[in-house]
């Protein structure tokens, strides 16, 4: 036997039972970003508080949680909107360099580009993105909305917000998305 083929029976040599794969290492988790979306009074936040008891470990980050007063009461502000979005962007940016997982984006996100920044943060630190609506039968109904939603958002406001809800949100939409002036 030439030394030639002597060591192509060698590559064919396997320790492996036939059919059977080789073992693999401990399981690659994924960290994941959880975008939720849907109207004021939807149930978004009940949706955060079910992911969360699912996920050991998992962080909600709502930009609501800006307003919220040292007495636990809420007042919205919103000349200061666009300081409470940018200071949620940098909780988020935050959690994934921690490698926290998962992370549960409780706002509105009621255009692809609000989400434009969470989406950019999660490709870059390695995260797999999810959108999640609330499935109640209320979250497009604009009276039921205007009655339950806990921070008093004014029917005038849901309307406007539901008008401009776009839908089948994908990522490349997002990324793709850019702020009317």
């Amino acid at each position: 036997m030439s030394a030639e083929s002597l060591a192509q029976s060698f590559q064919k040599l396997s320790l492996q039972r036939p059919g059977r794969r080789p073992p693999r290492g401990p399981r690659h988790i994924r960290k994941r970003l959880y975008l939720l979306r849907g109207l004021p009074g939807s149930g978004k936040t009940t949706l955060a508080r079910n992911l969360k008891h699912q996920f050991r470990g998992a962080v909600i980050l709502s930009t609501d949680d800006y307003f919220i007063r040292e007495d636990g009461s809420y007042l919205f502000q919103k000349y200061l909107l666009d300081e409470a979005h940018e200071w949620n962007h940098e909780r988020a940016k935050s959690a994934m360099r921690q490698g926290r997982s998962p992370i549960i984006i409780d706002n509105t996100n009621t255009e692809a580009w609000e989400m434009k920044p969470y989406v950019n943060m999660a490709r870059e630190n390695g995260y797999e993105v999810k959108f999640r609506e609330p499935d109640t039968p209320w979250k497009f109904d604009i009276r039921k909305l205007t009655r339950i939603n806990s921070h008093g958002v004014p029917r005038e406001t849901i309307e406007r917000m539901k008008e401009r809800y776009e839908r089948n949100i994908t990522i490349d939409k997002v990324l793709r998305a850019e702020r009317e002036a």
